[in-house]
């Protein structure tokens, strides 16, 4: 090996490692800026008011988990707590349902104009969902959905969450091999039965990741929700609680932090119980064939 060669290849050797250092410390602040707000709101939720105005920034002296108490219950934290989990459930139930079957249709049936459905999805997913928050509310009105309790918030997540999720799930089921599915055909099976026992099976990893992202859409939405309730106060999810607990007692910042503690708690339960088919389902999706 000559003398330039060697210098060559140390070089950019050392540019790889100053590189992945550079981008290593790109993380890692990206991920401070992430987790500390979250960490800050968990210190603060267990401090008493005095603690949080003499100093901000300090760890508790004494764990009060007091506040978590009053925000679930003074601050009605746990009635807005159970609307979301309603909402969320009933949402996810009929997104799943409807775009697991829209997409198997899409990708093994013989459906007319598949081409032409599938950019309307395309369509429906690239429109941004303000566009079209005053015509909803004015039909929803019209209709006189408004004053029923859970349904125009969950008509909509599911209007809007079934586009991508078909697209999602679509390109999954392009992955299943089709002799599967010729051989089911053979024994006598239907496409509904196909669909549950043999595709399904195959495909937690991708239902699991379309549901987590559905979740988090459903869980942490704010401008519909609020708009929606303009008319009633019942049936308020925890986005729209969380302001009015806020109006509510606008100083108590460590209840406020307990309440916020409470909100995101569930998010991160459902990752971490689903992280790993999450994950597959991200790396299934990333390779076809």
């Amino acid at each position: 090996m000559s003398t330039k060669t060697a210098v060559m290849k140390k070089k950019k050797w050392t540019e790889d490692r100053t590189i992945k250092l550079i981008l290593r410390l790109l993380l890692l602040c990206f991920s401070v800026i992430y987790i500390y707000p979250v960490i800050f709101a968990v210190i603060t939720s267990l401090k008493t008011l005095p603690e949080f105005y003499t100093d901000i920034w300090a760890l508790p002296k004494n764990f009060l988990y007091g506040n978590y108490i009053e925000a679930f219950f003074t601050g009605k934290i746990g009635e807005y707590f159970l609307n979301s989990v309603i909402i969320a459930v009933c949402s996810i139930l009929a997104i799943q349902v409807i775009s697991t079957m829209a997409a198997y249709a899409l990708t093994r049936l013989r459906v007319p104009h598949t081409n032409l459905i599938l950019l309307i999805l395309f369509a429906l997913q690239i429109l941004p969902t303000e566009t079209i928050i005053i015509p909803l509310y004015v039909e929803m009105s019209k209709i006189g959905f408004l004053r029923m309790q859970y349904v125009p918030i969950i008509i909509a997540y599911v209007g809007w969450s079934i586009p991508g999720s078909a697209i999602i799930l679509k390109n999954f089921f392009e992955t299943v091999p089709k002799e599967l599915l010729e051989a089911a055909r053979i024994d006598g099976s239907g496409e509904v039965k196909s669909l549950f026992l043999i595709v399904l099976p195959l495909m937690k990893s991708a239902v699991c990741t379309v549901s987590i992202m559905n979740f988090n859409f459903v869980w942490g939405e704010l401008m519909w929700a609020q708009i929606a309730t303009l008319l009633t106060d019942k049936g308020l999810p925890l986005t729209v609680g969380l302001l009015n607990f806020k109006g509510q007692i606008s100083t108590n910042w460590p209840q406020l932090c307990a309440a916020i503690c409470i909100v995101i708690l569930p998010l991160y339960l459902i990752f971490l119980l689903m992280q790993k088919y999450f994950i597959a389902g991200l790396t299934a999706g990333g390779v076809k064939g």
